[in-house]
């Protein structure tokens, strides 16, 4: 049993010292720099307020209208009475806040006057303007070269390190298996 059990070992130790030197020779991976660069542009809001105004306008209109001449004196005094009853009715009033419209008939100077009041206006106009915030991720990566190789006389010398090394291990499995008793 003892000397199974000292197989099993001394082929344990062998290896795990083989695996260290396997290990230990592999050649290095390259490396890799990740790089990740953010731009966020950020624009504001613009808030335009524009106010337009416009001074109260007056305004008056006078039509003369003309007598009325025909051959016939008789139709004539009869019709200019009936245009004039007519136009005076059109005699009237209107407002708004302070906007009015006024029509009036004068039968002395035979006119129809027309004044107008428009008021002062006033606009006011508000925009809001709304700019967009992007954002931009790049990802970009990087070779890092690796080493140059070693040379040729370090490598002679690692494995002649490990096959010392080896040899020692050996000797010395060699050794416990003779102390051991069967």
């Amino acid at each position: 049993m003892k000397k199974a059990l000292a197989y099993f070992l001394s082929i344990l130790i062998v290896l795990l010292f083989s695996s260290i030197f396997l290990v230990g020779c592999k050649a290095k991976q390259p490396l890799q720099e990740w790089k990740e660069t953010t731009t966020i542009n950020h624009d504001s809001i613009n808030n335009v307020r524009v106010i337009i105004r416009s001074i109260a306008i007056n305004d008056s209109l006078k039509i003369v209208i003309g007598k009325i001449k025909t051959e016939r004196k008789e139709c004539d005094s009869v019709c200019q009475i009936a245009i004039d009853r007519l136009l005076s009715q059109l005699n009237s009033k209107k407002s708004s806040g302070s906007n009015s419209v006024e029509t009036k008939y004068d039968p002395k100077d035979n006119s129809l006057n027309i004044n107008t009041k428009v008021g002062e206006t006033k606009s006011d106009i508000q925009k809001l303007y709304y700019k967009i915030t992007i954002t931009k991720t790049v990802y970009s990566h990087k070779d890092i070269p690796i080493d140059k190789p070693l040379p040729k006389w370090q490598l002679f010398l690692m494995i002649t390190g490990a096959i010392t090394t080896g040899y020692l291990f050996l000797k010395t499995t060699l050794f416990i298996k003779s102390k051991i008793p069967v």
